[in-house]
């Protein structure tokens, strides 16, 4: 398989949030901002994509010496847990440093990025890669198609649920583009849990239409 190919397998046909079905909690709970999504988007990313990348340095290293076995395994998963939760918790001193609101509407779900079951699983696939290299590009495909769906969902949900766009705020602009008709009567009930797990259940089904026509 060629590196673009595996690139995009994640994001398409392997998508981790439509297909995969994947890291759903922070989809529903943190996607009622674009804001928030990016920000959820590059912990997930940066902290899967590293991961990856050194536990399959590991994972090589321990397969030249010939360390295999359940003992190595328990171990390489330590590794791993020790290792995600360090990079986690860079990420949440650097979101606080930069933009603290963001780090607030987070919440539990920045530091929860450690042990989230996409992050995890991405981690225990790149020790059984055949190379570092591989392991990086699957990490990059299966983050930026995270990422992708996370942005598509915080659009529909901030658009439709309060009719306005948040991004970053820079000199001479507030960050918050404002939709007039969808401002002054947007469907609120895109802003709760339920709405992003209704945009999420289309997400699917859409992906699952498309599989499905391909086959």
């Amino acid at each position: 398989m060629t590196p673009s190919e595996v690139l995009s397998r994640g994001i398409a046909r392997e998508n981790p949030t439509a297909v995969l079905l994947l890291g759903l909690c922070p989809a529903a709970a943190v996607s009622v901002r674009v804001i928030d999504s990016l920000w959820m988007s590059a912990g997930v990313f940066s902290v899967m994509l590293l991961s990856s990348f050194c536990m399959a340095l590991v994972a090589r290293g321990r397969m030249d010496k010939g360390e295999i076995g359940p003992g190595a395994a328990a171990g390489g998963w330590l590794g791993a847990l020790v290792l995600s939760s360090f990079l986690t918790a860079s990420f949440e001193l650097v979101l606080l440093s930069v933009a603290p609101e963001a780090s607030a509407a987070l919440g539990i779900y920045a530091p929860l990025i450690a042990v989230n079951c996409l992050v995890l699983t991405v981690i225990g696939e790149s020790s059984r890669a055949s190379s570092p290299g591989r392991a990086l590009l699957d990490a990059a495909g299966k983050g930026a198609g995270f990422a992708a769906c996370l942005l598509l969902i915080g659009v529909l949900r901030e658009v439709l649920g309060a009719g306005t766009i948040t991004l970053f705020p820079l000199p001479g602009f507030s960050g918050t583009f404002v939709i007039g008709s969808l401002a002054h009567d947007p469907a609120r009930a895109f802003g709760f849990a339920g709405g992003g797990l209704l945009c999420l259940g289309y997400l699917a089904a859409l992906a699952r239409a498309v599989k499905e026509r391909r086959l």
